[in-house]
């Protein structure tokens, strides 16, 4: 008989997963990543969703002097000044000018860089057969992956050329 001075003691029946079924869940997660296509002006764009660090709206881009034109300026997240580039400008198109202000924060180990996009178009889970070369595939199209490293190393070539 239990005393009254003492709690009611509450069994719990656990539920153990077969050691199969975690492991199948694990090789699920690795066959399958999660890819963000977006836009700029017209043109779309796929990357790894672990390559992004944050999406800002509405955010305030702060102009720089004296950087190549595709440099727009630094956008301020928790503190961190991040440069925004203009790929429309990198990639030599018509149509130059973005509208809107979301920009795609990387997450990188070696600088704070950043672009201004046009719009999150969709995060979108990608079977290992859909990864390509060049992009992933999508609704029957290929969506080319955005090469944030050729970008970097423009900019760092430019800004060089100008210290010069």
């Amino acid at each position: 008989m239990q005393n009254k001075n003492e709690p009611e003691k509450v069994i719990e029946q656990s539920t153990l997963v077969p050691t199969d079924e975690i492991n199948s869940l694990y090789e699920s997660a690795d066959k399958n990543m999660t890819y963000l296509i977006f836009s700029v002006g017209k043109k779309f764009f796929s990357i790894q969703t672990l390559l992004v660090k944050e999406i800002l709206h509405s955010a305030k881009i702060h102009p720089l002097p004296f950087v190549p034109d595709y440099i727009e300026g630094v956008v301020n997240c928790h503190g961190t000044p991040f440069t925004v580039v203009n790929p429309l400008k990198i990639l030599d198109s018509e149509e130059k000018e973005i509208e809107g202000g979301t920009v795609l924060l990387f997450k990188r180990e070696d600088d704070n860089f950043a672009i201004h996009i046009s719009n999150i178009e969709v995060f979108f889970e990608v079977e290992e057969q859909d990864i390509l070369d060049d992009g992933i595939r999508y609704k029957m199209n290929v969506i080319p992956f955005f090469d944030a490293n050729s970008v970097e190393e423009r900019m760092i070539n430019d800004l060089r050329e100008n210290e010069e």
